[in-house]
């Protein structure tokens, strides 16, 4: 499966001139795909249909029926299309459509014919003079930048220990609690809301699996663990982030959207156990 960010050996890839922001409004209108957005230390997989793609800024709304996800043009390095599968590439990680036979062809081929789209340039937020405890989640989670990581410690921002991510996936199991997963990679952010029905381990890798999505964690390749806090639907919300051996972003765990009392002081009371 071409989930590694490296270029399939076995299909010959067309680049797509048109643009992020013309494939993102496109998406929803492939119909049912395997959509994969993977980076070097965890994937996330959803079996169905795009809902409508947001943009930095916009709306955050994911759950577990349609896949969520949220694309920064400017971070979109390439985009390209085979017979297997419609790809965006980024730093670091891809996005990828795998096509299933009830998906739109007709959608990738008005995409290939589509006019350039011009190139955008980032405009990162200026972390170190930012007002972190005053940001929201959908600040955060369209800046998953190094410069971000880089002021962690002097944000109110708490390191915990990776070694207790896959207990604290087993536990929000156990207790049917539901909770967000966000995976970066090609210039997106993918997301999935909802219980996990299951922890499993299988060499290197823990897999956390949904009803059509699964989530799946490389330990190994986690370095470090904070715990930030932002504000969401309901008030301010602790977000579990995981950063690799490179300082990038790879996942981050949360509640998002309008949530139940309960469920909200669940996840912050679990989220405020976690040990450094």
């Amino acid at each position: 499966m071409c989930t590694d960010g490296f270029p399939c050996r076995c299909c010959a890839a067309r680049t797509i001139d048109a643009g992020p922001r013309a494939v993102a409004a496109a998406l929803s209108a492939l119909g049912t795909v395997v959509s994969v957005t993977a980076n070097d230390a965890a994937l996330l997989s959803h079996t169905g249909e795009y809902q409508p793609a947001a943009l930095p800024g916009e709306a955050l709304v994911c759950g577990a029926d349609q896949i969520a996800l949220r694309v920064h043009p400017a971070a979109v390095q390439e985009i390209s299309v085979t017979t297997r599968a419609l790809t965006l590439s980024g730093d670091p990680g891809t996005h990828r459509a795998y096509f299933t036979p009830l998906s739109d062809g007709l959608v990738i081929t008005a995409l290939e014919a589509a006019p350039p789209g011009y190139t955008e340039i980032a405009e990162p937020v200026d972390w170190p003079n930012h007002d972190w405890r005053g940001t929201d989640q959908i600040t955060h989670l369209d800046a998953l930048t190094s410069e971000r990581y880089n002021v962690l410690p002097f944000t109110g921002a708490r390191q915990v220990a990776p070694r207790t991510v896959p207990y604290l996936l087993s536990h929000l199991t156990d207790i049917g609690l539901p909770f967000t997963t966000a995976v970066p990679g090609g210039g997106c952010v993918q997301l999935h809301r909802g219980p996990a029905a299951l922890v499993e381990r299988a060499g290197e890798h823990v897999a956390a699996v949904f009803g059509a999505a699964r989530y799946v964690l490389m330990p190994a390749a986690i370095a470090e663990c904070w715990v930030t806090s932002a504000h969401g639907g309901a008030g301010t919300t602790t977000a579990v982030e995981l950063y690799d051996h490179d300082h990038r972003c790879v996942t981050v765990l949360t509640q998002t959207g309008a949530i139940c009392r309960h469920v909200h002081d669940a996840w912050e009371q679990i989220a405020a156990s976690l040990p450094a």
